[in-house]
């Protein structure tokens, strides 16, 4: 166990940590968690989306995608989320991934000015409209570096962060959603590893290295979406009662599955893909892929992963839970952690911040990023009255003007008891030998014990230590109580 890395995660105070935020084609999940020694949930939620309100990861309603959001902020359970602040990922349908080899003396200037030519003849893009960033990976050829290129049209990023400050978030991340896999799933350990993401529109390759680095995207239009589809056309079926039987149903063997049949062909064209993919990526990277792991919604279908085991002749493994993760909530509902791979790396994301991914909302101009009136928070109801307060004001400031009043408070109590300090020595040194002696709240010693008479017709006696009305019987040998006068 590494006990300083222990320690420093016990000791850090995280003021300013985010949430996760997946929103895709058909569902939003939405997760934030907390780390001491590992990750636990603090809370989550998931609501799913009507058909055509998010399509190919642009979003044409923004209105009914608020709608859903805010409420399932309002409902995550089993508290609401305690910030404004979003680690957000991008829909890997809009995301561009690829790698390519460069002269290894490359620098700066001379090595972006390589990467555009490389991406402007090979990609079916035009660079100028996006947000862009790259990876640098040395290789085992000296003379040349492996370029992870990454890429999202300018028009989709933009959306979403304006989506986002439409109803209050503050996003402080963009990231890509093989990457927040990686983060969930993968060992640190010298294996090669694929993630096959089966989610509503398409079906994400994502191959990484022995670093968990990524080496290799692809992404093959077939997935959740075009079975359902399959299924209404052929059983007369509609949107409904197709994704019913489809889920009911999906692969499970036998006479009785009608949606078996349908479907079968499209998880062959995934698979065919799958095969292609893998064998490019070993005589590629000179590598052999250890290992292979399924996600994604759709991949909760009865018996894919056996149906994909048995076409690709490799061991695949349906992933059931993170590293280093406290998955103790998520439990008894079904094996959703699926559901959940994607927004689970983005909440450890923002719990943490040890993690250092590409982050394309630092290419976007200060103009685009994050507009957003915190003074709506109170009416928006997601946040609580608490936290609405600790993100209107920032978090640092809040620490120092109550480390300042704090400062403040101590200066006025110890300038308060040196005042006191001549004053009790006043009382208790020096008695006045005037009558303003009898309003001395103190009792008056006196060495005789004989009762000293004063002035005002009243007398001090010694054992009580009080003034007497000189005309007050005292009963002889009793203590007795006796009014003072004050």
């Amino acid at each position: 166990m590494n006990f300083k890395k222990v320690l420093r995660d016990t000791l850090t105070i995280k003021f300013d940590k985010a949430f996760g935020l997946d929103i895709g084609d058909r569902s939003v999940e939405i997760i934030e968690l907390e780390k001491v020694f590992r990750f636990s949930i603090v809370t989550y939620g998931r609501t799913e989306l009507p058909e055509g309100v998010v399509t190919n990861g642009r979003i044409n309603d923004q209105n009914i995608l608020a709608e859903k959001l805010k409420k399932l902020l309002k409902e995550a359970k089993p508290k609401k989320v305690s910030t404004n602040k979003v680690i957000l990922s991008l829909p890997e349908s809009q995301v561009f991934v690829q790698c390519f080899t460069v002269d290894a003396k490359l620098k700066s200037g001379s090595l972006t000015k390589a990467i555009v030519e490389k991406v402007s003849l090979s990609l079916p893009i035009n660079i100028d409209k996006t947000y862009w960033d790259f990876i640098e990976k040395p290789l085992a050829d000296k003379t040349k570096k492996l370029v992870t290129f990454i890429s999202v049209p300018k028009d989709i990023a933009n959306s979403y962060v304006k989506f986002c400050n439409s109803i209050g978030l503050e996003v402080v991340s963009l990231c890509i959603e093989s990457l927040s896999l990686a983060r969930t799933i993968l060992k640190s350990s010298n294996r090669q590893s694929l993630i096959i993401d089966i989610g509503s529109g398409a079906t994400n390759l994502s191959f990484f290295d022995s670093n968990d680095k990524i080496n290799m995207s692809i992404s093959i239009p077939v997935a959740g979406e075009q079975m359902t589809q399959a299924i209404m056309d052929k059983l007369k079926l509609d949107n409904v009662e197709a994704e019913i039987l489809k889920v009911k149903q999906g692969f499970k063997e036998g006479g009785d599955n009608t949606v078996r049949p349908v479907i079968m062909p499209l998880i062959e064209e995934i698979i065919k893909e799958v095969e292609e993919a893998v064998d490019y990526y070993e005589k590629t990277f000179n590598q052999k892929l250890d290992d292979i792991y399924l996600v994604g919604g759709s991949a909760l279908l009865p018996g894919i992963s056996e149906v994909i085991k048995s076409g690709l002749k490799r061991e695949v493994q349906l992933a059931t839970g993170g590293l280093n993760i406290n998955l103790n909530s998520l439990a008894g509902k079904g094996n959703n952690f699926p559901l959940f791979a994607n927004v689970i790396g983005l909440g450890m994301l923002g719990a943490s911040g040890e993690f250092r991914d590409l982050n394309l909302l630092k290419k976007m101009p200060s103009a685009e990023v994050n507009s957003v009136n915190k003074l709506n928070l109170f009416n928006m109801g997601y946040l609580s009255k608490v936290n609405a307060v600790r993100t209107i004001i920032d978090n640092k400031f809040v620490l120092v003007v109550m480390v300042a009043m704090v400062g403040v408070i101590f200066a006025v109590l110890l300038q308060q008891t040196k005042d006191l300090a001549p004053q009790e020595s006043l009382t208790t040194n020096s008695v006045p030998n005037t009558a303003a002696r009898i309003k001395l709240s103190a009792p008056i010693m006196s060495t005789s014990s004989a009762p000293v008479t004063g002035a005002t017709g009243l007398i001090f006696d010694p054992k009580l230590r009080l003034f007497v009305s000189s005309t007050t019987k005292m009963p002889a040998n009793k203590s007795t109580t006796t009014k003072a006068i004050k």
